[in-house]
């Protein structure tokens, strides 16, 4: 997160952006555009968002080069060291590497001349002579070169006339300079330490992290330094023969033997690794919406419709009984002389033989019901996961919560039975919620960062009697014979991306988007009645229903580099939560506020 700032000089005005930081940041970049510029101006500035320590070195007798002038420069987003380097460049100056990490501004002598078979010393001191500089060579230092320089800095015609034969230049105290053959160096070893920073083995613990898109599962460390930590044999690689490199695993510190020349070599090396990863904020907003539309109207008369049922009766008959001869049924059945169970209440010799009913036509089982209704449903569910990650590491955050959830089992005893019996099920727990699972790795050089995004979103969709289950989960119906049960079980319902992609620092992206439409008419009518006018309308039933579920997942990532972009972030956080409970929870608690003042004014 860049904070523009621009400052005004008189010779015209400038605009610069970078991140602030009181220590050295390597993170640090410049954009300007500028024509008749003093160096001092850009010096200053670099100075302010990097932290480094920039000096200086101006020939005895000659103008301040920090009142050079760069008559145009122009950089967009660029590292703060080449845009120092290109400064110094342009004002005719080099920038030196000094002890400390201290860089110093100089402008060494340039020279020019041209030479056919000269003898190497004889170059070695020609160069010498036209710089003022100490150069002491070996007597091994021998042979002839042929070369043409033109206004080439002394130090780099050194360099290279020197390395043409094979020979290397090695900067003592006091800046004197050897050149020497390699060779001889290697009884000349020094034993340095460099101590790492950012750069580590693996840590003994490891997280678990638990995702279906991860293979293999987070791999926890062998234990052994050397297979871990891959720095150290790249380092043993460029190491000069017969050099040696010990690791303090303590300390995180290296201590290297080898040449003075080969020990800078290995400390421009560690610069470029042990350097500050950037972190990234990374927000995500997962948003899924539902909007059902029902249409409901006209006579319902249930699923079975108008039901006519035919009953037959009973008619009372002798067979196989003979009536009024004397027998055991003359009792049973009623006779003239008043005996049976049909004899009449009022007249003792009457018999009272029933009405026989051959069938029934009964609506009592009919019920219609009048419908007119339409109504609109409207849902939204969001998630918003918001998450620090270093540049290169994977994070994930999971937000949900764990069902444990039985299965039933039916085995056979011993006596040939079936016992029903039930367990946790074995893809017992179903966990719910949201799972966001991000690599983030920022482009070197840019604010640009590359992204592997994978959000899934988890529900319960069940339908079930929710006395019997938890919501979400589908009522079973199992056994027989006596022996039935109730089970419930989850259906879920999914939603995932799998993605990756290329977005600028703060920039927001649609990373997905779904859109599901389920429509579902239905229609039911009494035949015949249905189809006389105008009272037909009071046998048809119509309904209609229309499901929208949509499904958009946003995300926008930001590099932090510097406390300042973390401290503003924050802010940020707290002005867009205080928007959102603006008039709600903040006008509470100031009405507590005033009370307790009022309150306390009164005691007082």
């Amino acid at each position: 997160m860049n904070h523009p700032l621009r400052v005004a000089f008189a010779l015209g005005a400038i605009f610069f952006t970078g991140s602030f930081a009181v220590a050295q940041s390597d993170h640090a970049r410049l954009t300007m555009a500028q024509e008749e510029i003093p160096l001092e101006a850009i010096v200053d500035r670099i100075r302010e968002i990097s932290g480094a320590n920039i000096l200086y070195r101006t020939p005895e007798g000659e103008e301040p080069l920090s009142k050079l002038m760069i008559e145009r420069i122009q950089v967009d987003n660029v590292p703060w060291r080449k845009a120092l380097d290109l400064a110094a460049e342009l004002a005719g100056c080099v920038i030196e590497e000094g002890e400390m990490d201290i860089l110093f501004v100089s402008r060494p002598p340039k020279i020019s001349f041209q030479l056919q078979d000269q003898d190497i010393r004889e170059v070695i001191d020609l160069i010498g002579k036209m710089s003022g500089a100490n150069i002491v060579w070996a007597p091994e230092v021998s042979g002839t070169i042929s070369l043409r320089l033109n206004e080439i800095p002394w130090r780099d015609a050194l360099e290279v006339a020197t390395k043409t034969l094979g020979y290397t230049v090695v900067e003592e105290a006091r800046g004197i300079l050897r050149v020497v053959d390699p060779l001889s160096l290697q009884a000349q070893m020094e034993t340095h330490s460099y101590r790492l920073k950012y750069v580590r083995p693996p840590r003994e613990w490891v997280p678990v992290m638990t995702s279906e898109f991860v293979m293999g599962g987070s791999q926890a460390p062998s234990g052994d330094v050397e297979k871990d930590f891959p720095l150290l044999a790249a380092l043993r690689n460029v190491l000069s023969e017969g050099a040696k490199l010990d690791y303090v695993q303590s300390a995180n510190t290296l201590l290297i033997r080898d040449t003075v020349q080969m020990h800078k070599r290995i400390g421009e090396i560690i610069k470029e690794i042990d350097i500050e990863p950037a972190q990234v904020f990374i927000d995500v907003k997962f948003v899924s919406t539902t909007n059902a539309d029902l249409y409901d109207l006209g006579v319902d008369y249930g699923d079975n419709g108008i039901g006519i049922s035919a009953s037959g009766g009973q008619i009372p008959i002798t067979f196989p009984f003979d009536i009024g001869n004397g027998g055991f049924e003359d009792s049973l059945i009623a006779t003239e002389s008043g005996n049976g169970p049909f004899v009449g209440a009022g007249n003792g010799g009457s018999t009272s033989i029933p009405d026989t009913v051959f069938g029934a036509l009964s609506f009592t089982q009919v019920a219609a019901t009048l419908r007119m209704m339409q109504r609109d449903t409207s849902t939204e569910v969001v998630q918003a996961p918001k998450l620090i990650a270093l540049d290169g590491k994977a994070a994930t955050i999971f937000v949900g919560e764990t069902i444990r959830y039985a299965e039933a089992k039916t085995e056979q005893g011993q006596a040939g039975g079936l016992s029903l019996s039930v367990v946790e099920a074995s893809s017992s727990p179903v966990e719910v919620g949201f799972q966001l699972l991000v690599v983030p790795h920022v482009v070197p050089g840019t604010d640009r960062l590359m992204l592997d995004v994978i959000p899934k979103e988890t529900s319960l969709s069940g339908t079930g009697d929710s006395s019997l289950a938890p919501a979400g989960f589908d009522v079973f119906t199992i056994g027989a014979s006596g022996l039935e049960g109730s089970i419930a079980l989850p259906r879920k319902r999914s939603s995932t991306i799998v993605t990756s992609m290329i977005l600028e620092s703060g920039q927001t992206a649609v990373i997905g988007g779904l859109t599901t439409d389920t429509n579902v008419d239905s229609e039911s009518r009494i035949p015949f009645l249905a189809a006389i006018p105008f009272l037909g309308e009071l046998f048809k039933h119509e309904s209609s229903t229309q499901e929208r579920r949509s499904l958009i997942v946003f995300i926008t990532p930001t590099i932090l580099r510097s406390s300042e972009d973390s401290a503003a972030l924050l802010q940020a956080e707290l002005e867009e939560r205080r928007r959102a409970v603006d008039g709600g929870l903040i006008s509470l608690l100031e009405e507590d506020l005033g009370l307790s003042r009022n309150y306390v004014g009164k005691d007082e």
